[in-house]
């Protein structure tokens, strides 16, 4: 089985609110759909979220299904993903971590300053690293069987 991701990240978006399911439908709306359109391979594409409540709402939900049809991941969606499984999803297993370790390394003095932080975090990501991480998911699969779908991160 190959694995691959394309990681370009040339944009950023930042909520000035708190997350709900009518603010991240506009910004799927707005910002995600229109970067998808220009990608090349976009009718092979799968779109995967986690189980966030802003993602589950029944809006999001249905215009998902209209744009990905059969082809989104995430809770309740065609394809089920875990909400909490982040021991199988290289954002949440590695990305998430990766980028604190660099935004928090330089203590941010304010919200400008993290803000610039987290963009320029994200520049240190290059195609080996991301291919070296999608590269582990199916032996990260093959340990989540192995532990009957429990958590196995502890286990060496």
């Amino acid at each position: 089985m190959g694995w691959s991701l394309v990681w370009r990240i040339n944009w950023s978006i930042f909520f000035e609110t708190t997350v709900i399911g009518q603010n991240y439908l506009s910004m799927l709306k707005d910002y995600v759909y229109p970067q998808f359109c220009r990608l090349p391979f976009k009718d092979s594409f799968f779109f995967m979220q986690d189980g966030a409540s802003a993602h589950y709402s029944c809006d999001v939900r249905e215009w998902l299904e209209q744009k990905f049809p059969g082809r989104w991941i995430g809770r309740r969606g065609r394809i089920e993903w875990l909400a909490r499984s982040p021991h199988l999803s290289p954002i949440d297993f590695f990305l998430w971590g990766y980028l604190k370790n660099i935004v928090y390394k330089n203590k941010p003095k304010s919200l400008q300053d993290l803000r610039q932080s987290i963009i320029l975090a994200f520049q240190t990501i290059d195609s080996d690293l991301c291919k070296k991480i999608c590269e582990s998911v199916p032996e990260r699969l093959k340990r989540c069987i192995d532990a009957g779908g429990h958590q196995f991160e502890h286990l060496k």
